[in-house]
């Protein structure tokens, strides 16, 4: 099917589409590019990462300033993807998604296509500080920042390395620990 016979929707018709009941409340889908896509399953790795990475951000960010969300929306743009983690510092208006993050957090398994090639340039654009990949498959963490015209650094980090944190305010992070949550 050629793209251009794809009908993309906006933030609000998307809206209105779940408010109708047009979507199934366990629908396991983001919009991206205007575009429904399919969010691949949650494995019990997959939530035992995120999990540890949810008490471990609690822990170390200054919760007076910021706020971490699991699994919520952020609206940018025509997209509302619905990363793993992000650390936000106030909660949007009343009635809107946060449009941007200190960090962002993907957990990917089967995602990790979508994770390292669309998904850099949308929270670049929203002006996401970080944004970490950890590839449970890989055994690493991929971490972009400098946000421009995409982020200008992308660094690999195995199990043996830490993981930057320093600009959003968090102390380094073993990669070992957080692979070690998932049982790799």
């Amino acid at each position: 099917m050629h793209h251009a016979a794809l009908h993309r929707l906006s933030i609000d018709e998307y809206h209105r589409l779940i408010d109708a009941g047009g979507l199934d409340e366990d629908a396991r889908i983001e919009l991206l590019g205007g575009l429904l896509v399919d969010i691949g399953p949650k494995t019990p790795q997959h939530e035992n990462v995120v999990a540890f990475l949810a008490d471990w951000l609690r822990d170390h960010i200054d919760r007076s300033r910021h706020q971490v969300r699991v699994s919520s929306p952020l609206t940018i743009g025509t997209s509302e993807p619905e990363p793993d983690l992000a650390i936000i510092t106030a909660p949007s208006p009343r009635g809107a998604h946060p449009g941007t993050a200190l960090l962002v957090i993907e957990v990917a398994h089967s995602s990790l296509r979508r994770e390292l090639d669309e998904k850099p340039a949308l929270y670049a654009q929203a002006g996401v500080h970080e944004y970490w990949v950890v590839d449970l498959d890989g055994n690493r963490c991929v971490c972009h920042a400098d946000p421009h015209d995409g982020y200008r650094e992308i660094t690999v980090h195995g199990a043996d390395a830490s993981l930057p944190g320093a600009g959003v305010g968090l102390p380094p992070l073993i990669v070992a620990d957080v692979l070690g949550a998932a049982g790799l």
